[in-house]
């Protein structure tokens, strides 16, 4: 099978070459290729960028102008080759577990009828760098989150929900999923680790009033949206666990 992994960038230097390292130890598990958007970084994740593509032929490097995570991640959706099979997406700050792409591909090939295969995330502070996991004293929180790197795609689903609403700042990753999940896949849900999430403190999440107004914002359109469907339509209640922040406030 043939999977494709969207990154967008924008001034990750500091920590996007070891989530592209986190992506290629998993060469075997498919045929890959990683689409990165370079959304006009101003620091050195160009030059990191240019190397590494170079030195590896998974990596297909895409330069704009700075436009957002909401178009970049549009802009890949547009370079997804077209024989991949599945889909899922790596922020550049983030990493992915060893083993995740194995697993979760075998799902699929086991069951060819599924959509979406989605994964628990596991919350982290510090690495370790030799082993690209979090570390032994690394403080964690393993949650069922609103996140799309904890999702494994087939390639039509994915590009059935129409791409991401460039009118969202934040929180478009929370209006795909919940669009995705509105469109009544048949998915699975999966309790292994899919996705380790850094929290450091350079990221867009820390910009406290933004993220509650935008990802309000993205339940609201989800709201009108359902009573459209009409009474019957019930969401899905096993993939998300929307409070599990607001119990660990300190991860918020």
């Amino acid at each position: 099978m043939k999977l494709s992994i969207m990154m967008p960038a924008y001034n990750a230097a500091s920590y996007i070459e070891v989530a592209l390292q986190s992506l290629l130890r998993q060469r075997n598990a498919a045929e890959m290729e990683i689409i990165v958007i370079n959304d006009g970084s101003t620091d050195s994740t160009s030059d990191i960028l240019h190397r590494m593509s170079n030195q590896f032929d998974e990596i297909k490097l895409v330069e704009t102008e700075n436009g957002g995570v909401t178009r970049a991640r549009n802009i890949a959706l547009a370079h997804i080759a077209p024989d991949a099979d599945l889909v899922s997406f790596l922020d550049s700050d983030d990493l992915s577990p060893m083993g995740r792409f194995e697993r979760d591909i075998e799902t699929f090939r086991n069951n060819p009828d599924l959509d979406l295969v989605y994964s628990t995330l596991r919350l982290f502070e510090t690495m370790d760098r030799a082993l690209l996991e979090p570390t032994e004293n690394s403080d964690t929180l393993d949650v069922r989150g609103i996140h799309l790197g904890a999702g494994l795609y087939k390639t039509s689903f994915i590009q059935s929900l129409g791409g991401f609403d460039e009118d969202f700042v934040q929180a478009e990753d929370t209006d795909f999923l919940l669009r995705a999940l509105e469109s009544q896949p048949k998915f699975m849900v999966t309790s292994e680790i899919g996705y380790y999430y850094r929290k450091h403190g350079g990221g867009l999440t820390r910009e406290k009033s933004t993220v509650v107004r935008e990802f309000s914002r993205a339940l609201l359109k989800s709201s009108k949206r359902r009573k459209v469907l009409g009474p019957d339509f019930q969401m899905p209640q096993d993939v998300f666990d929307i409070k599990a922040f607001t119990r660990n406030p300190r991860w918020a």
